[in-house]
């Protein structure tokens, strides 16, 4: 970083001379900049280390230069900037100095970019005009921010954000010029919201119309910003993974319209609905997403029940039908004794691949190894098993000790032997 504020000479090694001697890189598409800053306060003080905002925007133009003449099919950057610990008062100055000349480091017209820590400026927002994927660590609604985004709406395929707010969600379909009116994203097929964390605002506007007509998938973990029925139900011709939580006010509202009646979503390979904040008290009975789970994904490939407090898990899998097309089964967080694990197991045959989470045995020895007698029992008990199961993966289990949790899996095994791994 520091390298900014140095004198660059023909002769004197720097950053642009660096890419100067990579000469032409004609297939590079993609360039990352990490900027992860160390305390150096206890370093001796350098006179010439005092910041000069001068010299370091000349050096910035020179080395985007460099980066322009040397890369000139660049499409993609990503700018990740992390302050690890505090920093000497003239590496600070420096430091804020570089960050905020970093979007004359990005290509003048990029299709894809990925700021993590940045904040967005002026000359950013203005830049980036027909972005197909943005990737932001952060969203929380503000004016520059959400303008660098509608600015792209009619070309971003892709939106990726890490932590948000419902609210700053909502801006971000919410029409700039026209408040009442939606922001539509035309060519949007991929909405990622790792979480969304925040309360809704129950009076606050919404958007009447789907914004996304084309989206693919659909990911929002936290509060679900949208709460009208149109976005969800506008989907459900083509909209292929869906992912998010829900309470039980938003719930009732989906069922009040209908929008998650068996088999609404014809295309979807990919399912996971949850309890937002992997709460279970609720009016709804806990099993209730299970059966709406299972309602949706007629053609689902994958099914994820996370963090579910199921009531009667033998008899209830008893009772359902597992799509015929499910092979991956993840159940994170959604805790399994052995007796249930194997009747979900069994009750789905065409399930190759499961993610279980482990509950205590009961009845295990604590040596590593179930007793010959409890072996016999469970192989008496399941002979019937129809479970092909290849790979079995465990999320996590509350056993007392390893041993335990081994007894579990030879258990599983023995009465499984379908598993490979």
């Amino acid at each position: 970083m520091s390298n900014f504020n140095q004198t660059w000479g023909s002769h004197t090694p720097n950053l642009a001379s660096i890419v100067r001697d990579c000469q032409l890189l004609p297939s590079v598409r993609a360039i990352a900049y990490y900027i992860v800053l160390y305390n150096i306060s206890h370093a001796v003080p350098d006179p010439d280390q005092s910041c000069n905002a001068l010299r370091i925007g000349k050096n910035v133009d020179v080395f985007a230069t460099a980066i322009r003449e040397s890369m000139p099919r660049l499409s993609q950057a990503v700018i990740y900037s992390q302050l690890m610990y505090a920093l000497s008062p003239p590496m600070q100055q420096i430091t804020e100095n570089v960050i905020g000349l970093l979007s004359k480091l990005i290509c003048s017209q990029p299709t894809r970019l990925s700021l993590a820590h940045v904040e967005i400026t002026d000359h950013l927002a203005s830049i980036a005009a027909s972005l197909q994927s943005i990737t932001l660590s952060t969203f929380q609604g503000q004016e520059l921010e959400t303008a660098l985004v509608q600015r792209n709406a009619s070309t971003l395929e892709r939106i990726w954000i890490e932590t948000t707010t419902p609210l700053a969600l909502v801006a971000l379909v919410r029409s700039p010029s026209q408040p009442l009116k939606v922001c539509t994203y035309p060519r949007l097929l991929h909405f990622v919201a790792q979480w969304s964390h925040g309360q809704r605002d129950p009076d606050g506007w919404q958007p009447p119309v789907n914004p996304f007509p084309r989206l693919k998938t659909l990911k929002c973990r936290g509060y679900f910003p949208y709460t009208l029925p149109a976005v969800l139900a506008e989907c459900q011709t083509h909209l292929c993974h869906l992912d998010i939580e829900l309470d039980a006010a938003f719930l009732a509202t989906l069922d009040q319209a209908n929008v998650l009646a068996k088999g609404a979503f014809a295309k979807l390979s990919y399912l996971s609905l949850s309890w937002l904040n992997h709460t279970h008290a609720h009016p709804y009975n806990r099993n209730s997403l299970f059966y709406k789970s299972l309602d949706l994904c007629k053609y689902t490939h994958t099914l994820c029940l996370r963090w579910m407090k199921l009531a009667n898990v033998i008899q209830l899998v008893a009772k359902v039908q597992f799509p015929q097309m499910l092979h991956n089964l993840d159940m994170p967080f959604t805790m399994l004794n052995i007796d249930q694990a194997i009747a979900i197991l069994c009750a789905c045959p065409q399930v190759l691949k499961a993610n279980l989470s482990l509950a205590d045995i009961g009845a295990g020895s604590g040596k590593g190894m179930p007793a010959p007698g409890l072996l016999m029992k469970y192989q008496t008990k399941y002979t019937g098993c129809a479970a092909r199961t290849k790979y079995l993966g465990l999320q996590s289990w509350s056993c007392r000790s390893t041993r335990r949790a081994a007894e579990f899996c030879v258990l599983l095994v023995d009465v499984i032997p379908s598993i490979v791994r």
